[in-house]
């Protein structure tokens, strides 16, 4: 049935209707925007989803066809990988005397606003053409979706943009999406590492030139933003500034907004402070493991 339904570039109706169930991610209850929206589709659509995307994915790897700079979606790749990184080359500048910059970026509703138009453009660039992209096509265009909360359903609407959240292609498709902006800061020279959505470049600071070329990383990424109709999230970007720094002083924009200067920030669930030592948080798993330790016993004396 999957190799008739591929040959033919038809995903049937029932295929592309998906229930959104919200999932609360942290802030107030009761603001929408606070909520993660994952789709529940077809198992059989699921399944044979895991099937194309796997071949996408050896087609990807296969040729090299992925910056370096992924961390997300990708075997052997991870948020471990990804600090790891990160932290041993910022862990060398400040031994060998020098500061360091990062500028943390985060797209607003990334996955649901990818451009159909642009992702088939991209899908062609890297050799994913004929059946498969007519099969994806029709895959991603035509959907209907309606939200549960409880026992109630809201009334179905068109999907006009994005990858499905929930689904077994999405990610290799969003992978594809955000490699452009990879590469292009690669081209400039510019250390970047993605998780997902996540972007973050960093460079090391000797001289005020070294703060202009951090600069031009964050116009860099505004501006592919803009051509690629994706938001960034300027309220939640900001600068962390790490060891002895000879921009101190200097402020960064993003999209003619200036970011803010953090001594610590929240890095894929670890917190990162301006003098690299874990101890803030340790002091915050340690009280963590306290406030549920005794919400146990609580819950044990009744």
């Amino acid at each position: 049935m999957f190799t008739q339904l591929f040959s033919v570039g038809i995903v049937p109706y029932e295929w592309k209707n998906a229930i959104v169930t919200p999932i609360f991610e942290k802030g107030l209850a009761g603001n929408v925007s606070n909520y993660l929206p994952v789709s529940l589709t077809c198992a059989s659509s699921k399944l044979m989803e895991r099937i194309i995307s796997a071949a996408i994915y050896r087609h990807l790897l296969g040729n090299m066809l992925l910056s370096s700079t992924h961390h997300g979606f990708i075997k052997g790749k991870s948020t471990c990988t990804n600090l790891v990184e990160d932290v041993s080359d910022w862990t060398l500048a400040v031994q060998n005397r020098c500061g360091i910059n990062v500028a943390y970026i985060y797209f607003s509703k990334a996955f649901d606003t990818v451009s159909y138009e642009k992702l088939f453009h991209c899908l062609y660039s890297y050799g994913i053409r004929d059946d498969l992209l007519r099969w994806l096509k029709n895959f991603l265009t035509g959907r209907t979706q309606q939200t549960r909360v409880g026992m109630a359903l809201s009334e179905l609407i068109d999907l006009l943009s994005g990858v499905i959240q929930g689904s077994s292609i999405g990610p290799v498709l969003f992978l594809i999406y955000l490699d452009g902006l990879a590469k292009l800061l690669e081209h400039h020279g510019i250390t970047a590492k993605l998780f997902a959505d996540d972007v973050k470049v960093y460079m090391v600071i000797e001289n005020d030139l070294d703060a202009v070329k951090l600069q031009a990383a964050l116009d860099i990424i505004s501006e592919w933003a803009n051509d690629w109709q994706l938001s960034v999230s300027a309220a939640k970007c900001s600068v962390l500034k790490i060891g002895r720094n000879a921009a101190a002083d200097v402020d960064f924009r993003l999209d003619s907004c200036i970011l803010p200067s953090v001594t610590h920030c929240r890095d894929l669930g670890v917190t990162i402070t301006s003098d690299l030592l874990l101890t803030q948080y340790i002091t915050e798993l340690v009280s963590k493991a306290h406030r549920r330790a005794n919400c146990i016993f609580y819950i044990g004396r009744y």
